[in-house]
């Protein structure tokens, strides 16, 4: 795809593509994903695993955070806070997905403050992040918050960082500017970069 692609545009064409992925095709990608990320050294080894919700057809994480909850991991799950009148994640520990969560910002189900508890993001062992697209230097589109770019900065250097998306999300290249973090997998139903 051209290199001449603004965020803005690849935000078009993407939410257009997620738009028109249909139901099925979506848990069955999100299902091969989850196979791959779940063979991830850094995922085997890793006691605190944070993730997110998903939200409108992205990746659905349902069956990674299942997996971290069989195999004894701590979950740990993002919270847009304002502090300080700026938005920020908070990571926060959550043990049960129903009572736990609640729609927040956006929509997006969120911890709940009274019933998780925030967890210190240098004691994150691996954090999956979501994206609009990546490319393949690993460098990732996000919302244009800069929430996660911001929150990264914040784990410890040695956490990995890895990008979930379908194939349909990777571009040979995408924008990138000084504060984007780049990562150290991008995970699709048919590859990791």
């Amino acid at each position: 795809m051209s290199e001449l692609l603004t965020k803005k545009i690849i935000r078009q064409e993407i939410a257009s593509l997620r738009k028109n992925e249909n139901r099925e095709s979506i848990e069955s990608k999100s299902i091969e994903i989850t196979k791959k990320v779940i063979d991830l050294e850094p995922f085997i080894n890793g006691r605190a695993i944070m993730c997110y919700m998903d939200f409108k057809n992205e990746v659905m994480t349902k069956y990674i955070l299942s997996h971290c909850f069989e195999k004894g991991k701590k979950v740990i799950l993002p919270l847009v806070d304002t502090i300080d009148g700026v938005k920020k994640i908070v990571p926060y520990e959550v043990k049960d997905l129903e009572r736990d969560l609640c729609a927040g910002t956006f929509g997006i189900l969120e911890p709940k403050k009274d019933r998780a508890e925030i967890f210190n993001p240098e004691e994150i062992d691996l954090v999956i992040v979501p994206g609009v697209a990546f490319d393949r230097n690993r460098n990732r589109v996000g919302y244009g918050a800069g929430l996660y770019d911001r929150f990264l900065k914040t784990v410890k250097p040695c956490c990995p960082k890895a990008g979930i998306a379908f194939e349909f999300q990777i571009y040979d290249t995408v924008p990138v500017e000084e504060h984007d973090i780049p990562l150290d997998f991008v995970i699709t139903e048919k590859r990791i970069i």
